[in-house]
């Protein structure tokens, strides 16, 4: 009975935090996605959104978040909202 009890409240605890997790990253996509019209940010814009350096944005790309980068030659790099929200929220 102590078995079934405790994971009881360990499912509880990963709904939970299942949870939590989803309400972050969806509140923060709105925040992101608030009046833009494309999916994406330019780097700067991220840098300036979530008040974060350069340094650090560079650290999140060398941990996996995706660049995306024109095929015409250019220096612009851009982010999907949806990868830096699942980036800063989910990958914790």
């Amino acid at each position: 009975m102590n078995e079934d009890t405790l994971t009881n409240l360990v499912a509880r605890g990963l709904v939970d935090s299942v949870i939590t997790d989803f309400n972050q990253y969806a509140n923060k996509l709105l925040e992101l996605k608030k009046d833009r019209k494309l999916p994406y940010m330019s780097k700067q814009e991220v840098i300036n959104e979530l008040g974060i350096s350069d340094g650090t944005l560079d650290t999140w790309c060398k941990q996996g978040l995706q660049r995306y980068k024109p095929r015409y030659k250019t220096s612009l790099i851009y982010y999907l909202i949806d990868d830096v929200c699942k980036f800063i929220v989910l990958d914790n």
